[in-house]
């Protein structure tokens, strides 16, 4: 009687191992690039809950004080000021990152249709401004606002009469 000895094998041929190995870094560079979308969009949400925050107290207190109250950005101290009389709140933009973020927050006045102010010899339509100001009947300066943090950039205009972001026409509407 002979006897047939059976050879087995175990372990992983080389070809499954690097398609594991291409799977899994295909994986990773996947969910690396994710994660750093989602942390940028974490970090302009803290930024835009801030300025309607600082949005919001600057409406209700120019409207319950009956006194103008204007809102600015410190870039040094990364943060909203609402500022009414002599006295600032302040809203800070606190983002936890590893890296130093480059934030910047611009208000630009928007001046109505076909309008133009002249501005260093040249006719322009919008003009950087420092601050903008709510009034005691509850509206506020025409502006346009323009968030950045890194390459990450926000940008709409508030309506003067209610104090809102206005819906820009050209965005795709949302059909319910």
């Amino acid at each position: 009687m002979t006897r047939i000895s059976k050879v087995s094998r175990s372990g992983f041929t080389l070809f499954e191992l690097l398609l594991v190995l291409a799977l899994i870094g295909l994986f990773s560079t996947v969910f690396v690039l994710n994660i750093n979308t989602l942390m940028k969009d974490g970090e302009m949400e803290t930024l835009e809950r801030e300025y309607w925050r600082a949005v919001e107290s600057a409406r209700t207190g120019a409207v319950f004080k009956q006194q103008a109250h204007f809102l600015e950005w410190d870039p040094k101290g990364r943060r909203f000021l609402v500022i009414s009389g002599g006295a600032a709140e302040a809203f800070p933009v606190e983002i936890e990152s590893p890296v130093e973020l480059d934030i910047d927050v611009s208000f630009v006045e928007v001046a109505p249709e076909n309008s133009y102010v002249l501005i260093g010899g040249r006719l322009v339509e919008k003009r950087e401004i420092v601050k903008v100001g709510f009034f005691a009947d509850g509206t506020c300066s025409p502006f346009e606002v323009s968030m950045k943090i890194a390459d990450f950039e926000t940008r709409f205009q508030m309506d003067p009469w209610t104090g809102v972001q206005l819906v820009n026409p050209n965005e795709d509407a949302v059909e319910i």
